[in-house]
């Protein structure tokens, strides 16, 4: 996948994870997590923005690019998620 983004409330908390999109693999967006604590809605995480600097571009799609869909399949995710 060019980015594919996992949601979880659980015993745990809640956990965002975000795969196909880091140069350096799989990371977890901690502000998204804490948007979803307090609110667990895909509005929670429509503001936030993905900083394109660590993320992978290719001819595939841009860093900023994959950065934007770190929060579109975010609030997918979580709406769901149900």
């Amino acid at each position: 996948s060019m980015t594919g983004v996992f949601v979880a409330r659980g015993p745990a908390g809640v956990r965002v994870a975000v795969n196909g999109a880091g140069a350096n693999g799989v990371f977890r967006v901690p502000e998204m997590e804490r948007a979803l604590t307090a609110n667990w809605l895909p509005e929670a995480v429509a503001n936030i923005k993905v900083d394109p600097s660590n993320l992978n571009g290719d001819i595939h799609g841009s860093a900023e690019y994959r950065a934007h869909l770190v929060t579109v399949m975010a609030k997918r995710a979580v709406a769901n998620a149900g």
